[in-house]
């Protein structure tokens, strides 16, 4: 976790919480992150926004192994190779609340339904599991954005370039994981077929409660 309570020689204390945003393409994560640091940010709380695939020459090469569909194993690796750097990037930023829009279940998500062609979904993630070990960092929040394929797909038919992921098939395998992942880790999961208003006022509400509690 890296939500703590950090004290100065001024005497100041700092809140710290690093949250994680996930969600099936179309779920509305991105816009609610931005939502949500502008609520943070109404509230006196330092933010920094950021996401995975990164805007890094290292992120750039995991859409391009996107686009060029190269095989899950090359996609995988080349994911945590763009999480190595990031880990240290959000480690960097410790001293804010840290909101990042896909992390690490966003490998096991949709890699793991890539390679469930050709492996055991389980298998899979033991193996991500285990690569990940080595830089691992444990968000104190994951929201999981729940919604149906079928509603994600809708969603983004108007988007000028769609990702090889956005097939209804495929994403009922990743939303399945997602949700395997949600109960195994204890994401929180939110309803995503709402208004986005309301949707960041649920979210809202978990992280003041977090806050509040963390504050005691």
């Amino acid at each position: 976790m890296l939500f703590f309570i950090i004290f100065l020689s001024c005497e100041i204390f700092i809140a710290l919480m690093f949250i994680v945003f996930e969600g099936i393409d179309g779920s509305g994560k991105t816009t609610i992150v931005r939502e949500i640091g502008n609520n943070l940010k109404k509230m006196g709380y330092d933010i920094f926004i950021t996401e995975e695939p990164t805007k890094t020459w290292l992120g750039r090469d995991v859409r391009r192994a996107i686009e060029e569909e190269k095989n899950g194993f090359t996609q995988a690796l080349l994911f945590f190779a763009d999480r190595a750097e990031h880990v240290e990037e959000i480690k960097r930023n410790m001293n804010k609340i840290v909101l990042c829009d896909r992390f690490v279940y966003s490998t096991y998500a949709y890699q793991g339904a890539q390679l469930s062609k050709i492996m055991d979904v389980e298998k899979a993630l033991n193996w991500f599991e285990k690569v990940y070990e080595m830089m691992k960092i444990d968000p104190d929040l994951v929201f999981l954005i729940d919604i149906e394929p079928e509603i994600g797909l809708e969603r983004i038919y108007g988007r000028e370039k769609k990702e090889k992921f956005e097939r209804i098939e495929f994403l009922k395998k990743v939303r399945d994981i997602y949700l395997n992942l949600a109960e195994k880790h204890g994401f929180i999961v939110i309803d995503g077929d709402r208004k986005i208003g309301e949707v960041v006022n649920e979210i809202m509400m978990n992280i003041k409660e977090k806050l509040k509690y963390s504050s005691l």
